[in-house]
C-alpha cells in the first residue's frame, strides 16, 4: 500500500480565473453565434461571426491599437480585409517603411467604409492609434474572437471568398456598451432546449407548518390551508418551483382547461423573523396540488394572462402533498366550516386504515 502511495503523483487543481465581466461576455457571445451579413456598396459583401476566445497564444501577423470612444482596444487579424483598397492606397510592402502617422492615415482611408460600419454599429468613434498592439496589456481584459468572410456579390461561381480570422481585446468598461449593442445581434436558436419538458404543478393552496407538526401528522388528520380562493372563484397557482408561479383559473364546467390570469410572480417569504432554538421548529411550507402538467419550455415562455392550457383530462380527486416540491403524501379535499382543508390519506408511505 505504501509503495502505491509513493507512485501516486498529486497535482494541484488549476481552475480558470474568470472576472465577472469576462464570464458575462463569454456567455453573451455563446448565445450570439449566428453570423451577420452586410455589404459595402456593390464592391464587397461580408459575413461576420463572433465567438469567445480562450487561447493564450495569438499567431496573427497584423495588429493595430484602436481608439474606441475614450478607451483603447487591441486588434489582431490573419490578413488585411479589402485588399484591393489597401493596395490602392499603400504599395505592396511599403506600409512598414512609411512614417507611422502616414501609414495610419493611409490605412484609415483604405478601410474607411469598414470602419464606418463598425462605428455605426457600436455608436462610438473608432480611430487607428498605432499599427501595432501590445499582447500583454492588462488593460484590455475582454477578448472576442471573430471570423470575417469576404467576397464579391456579383462574383460568378465558383465564388472567390477570403476568410479573415482575428481577435479584439477590449477594456472591461466597454462591456455595458457591448451588451446594449448585442441586443440587435441575432441570437442562436436551440431547438433541443425549446423541446425539453418540465413539470408544472397545479396548486390549490399551501400551509406553513413546523417539522415537529409534520412528525406528528398521521393518516386521517386534517390540514387546514392558509389561503385559497379556489372554492369561490376557482383560482389556482401554476407553480414551477418553490418560488415561481403564475395565477390560473380552472374551467369549473369541464375541469379540463386552465386559463392563465397573471404574469409571472415570485413567492414571498412570509415566515416571521424569529429565533429558532430547535430543529423541530424549522418552518416548512406544504403545497397541495390537484395535479401536474408536462410542458415544453417553448410553451412555458408563451404563458401570459389569457393563455389557455388544455389539461387533456379531468384533474384527479386525490391531492398531492408536497414539501419543497418533493411528494410526501396524498389527501382528499374537505370542507371545514366554509374553508378548504386536506384529509391525509397517506404520508411518508403510511396509509390510512
Amino acid at each position: 500500500m505504501s509503495n502505491d502511495r509513493r507512485r501516486i503523483k498529486l497535482k494541484p487543481l488549476t481552475l480558470s480565473n474568470w472576472t465577472s465581466v469576462a464570464l458575462r461576455v463569454n456567455n453573451l457571445l455563446l448565445n450570439k453565434a449566428e453570423p451577420v451579413n452586410f455589404s459595402l456598396g456593390e464592391n464587397h459583401y461580408f459575413k461576420l461571426s463572433l465567438f469567445p476566445w480562450h487561447e493564450q497564444q495569438i499567431i496573427y501577423p497584423i495588429s493595430m491599437t484602436l481608439g474606441m470612444g475614450d478607451s483603447t482596444a487591441g486588434l489582431w487579424v490573419s490578413d488585411w480585409p479589402m485588399q484591393d483598397n489597401i493596395r490602392a492606397f499603400i504599395p505592396e510592402g511599403m506600409l512598414t517603411r512609411l512614417p507611422e502617422n502616414l501609414g495610419i492615415a493611409l490605412t484609415e482611408n483604405a478601410l474607411d467604409s469598414l470602419l464606418n460600419v463598425a462605428e455605426n454599429s457600436l455608436g462610438i468613434k473608432i480611430k487607428i492609434q498605432s499599427l501595432s498592439a501590445e499582447l500583454e496589456s492588462h488593460i484590455n481584459d475582454l477578448t472576442i474572437g471573430f471570423e470575417l468572410l469576404e467576397g464579391l456579390p456579383n462574383d460568378e461561381p465558383p465564388h472567390q471568398t477570403r476568410l479573415i480570422s482575428g481577435i479584439l481585446k477590449l477594456e472591461e468598461r466597454l462591456y455595458p456598451l457591448l451588451q446594449e449593442r448585442m441586443r440587435f445581434w441575432p441570437s442562436s436558436y436551440n431547438h433541443h432546449w425549446e423541446n425539453l419538458e418540465t413539470w408544472a404543478f397545479i396548486e390549490i393552496g399551501t400551509a406553513n407548518v413546523s417539522i415537529q407538526d409534520i412528525n406528528g401528522f398521521s393518516p386521517s388528520d386534517v390540514i387546514l390551508m392558509d389561503n385559497t380562493y379556489f372554492k369561490e372563484e376557482g383560482l389556482l397557482k401554476l407553480r414551477f418551483n418553490n418560488h415561481l408561479y403564475c395565477g390560473a383559473q380552472l374551467n369549473t364546467e369541464t375541469g379540463k382547461t386552465l386559463t392563465i390570469t397573471t404574469e409571472w410572480n415570485t413567492m414571498a417569504d412570509n415566515e416571521p423573523n424569529q429565533n429558532i432554538n430547535q430543529i423541530n421548529q424549522i418552518p416548512v411550507q406544504l403545497s397541495f396540488d390537484l395535479g401536474q402538467k408536462s410542458m415544453s419550455f417553448n410553451e412555458v415562455k408563451q404563458l401570459r394572462p389569457g393563455y389557455v392550457i388544455d389539461l387533456s383530462q379531468n384533474l384527479p380527486e386525490v391531492v398531492h402533498i408536497r414539501a419543497q416540491n418533493k411528494l410526501i403524501g396524498t389527501g382528499e379535499l374537505v370542507d371545514i366550516s366554509g374553508r378548504i382543508g386536506v384529509r391525509i390519506l397517506s404520508l411518508f408511505g403510511t396509509r390510512s386504515k
